[in-house]
């Protein structure tokens, strides 16, 4: 057996093993429609054909059109596919906590640094190259404007855009439906 078929079936026989170990019954995935959902909807089709495990997709309004009309239409032969919404509209969402902006990790310094200041650890982190930080995490040159009382009277930035509009409908969405996501399942995953 070459070494892709054998890590896909490594794989599928991990999926196969939690899925047994917890039931098929305490799980969702949360599907974007996106390449990694996607395969991983694949991925547990294999390991467990039939599944009746629900695919829920946070439809926010800020997706891209293409990738929403491919899980609404998926969802016309899929059952599977729950389509959930969330409880504030982009619009007001984004005027009351802030916008998103270049990434997660960017967004979530920023707001540290418009709470407490230029000289926060997180922030001089973030901005000055430190030893074992690396420049992956750093902030880009061309953003650095964004870190100056000027700017931050101007527009409010913020990372969370992704856990109003997703993670906080999914989250209701698992406990009105009791899908008791365990975090021995995130790190089965991981495992891989």
């Amino acid at each position: 057996m070459c070494d892709n078929k054998f890590l896909l079936f490594d794989r599928l026989q991990k999926i196969k093993q939690v899925l047994g170990k917890y039931g098929e019954e305490n799980f969702y995935i949360s599907f974007s429609g996106g390449k990694d959902s996607v395969v991983v909807s694949a991925l547990v089709d294999m390991s467990l054909p039939d599944n009746q495990i629900p695919r829920v997709y946070a439809d926010t309004g800020i997706e891209l059109n293409m990738i929403r009309e491919f899980v609404l239409n998926l969802q016309k032969s899929d059952d599977r596919i729950i389509v959930i919404k969330p409880s504030v509209p982009v619009k007001r969402m984004l005027e009351e906590e802030g916008y998103p902006f270049k990434s997660k990790e960017h967004s979530h310094i920023w707001d540290v640094y418009s709470r407490n200041g230029i000289e926060c650890k997180t922030a001089q982190t973030y901005l000055n190259e430190r030893e074992g930080y690396g420049k992956r995490h750093m902030c880009p040159n061309i953003l650095r404007y964004q870190f100056t009382d000027e700017f931050k009277e101007r527009l409010k930035i913020s990372d969370k855009c992704c856990k109003r509009m997703k993670e906080e409908p999914l989250d209701k969405w698992s406990r009105d439906n009791k899908k008791k996501l365990s975090d021995n399942w995130h790190h089965a995953i991981r495992g891989w």
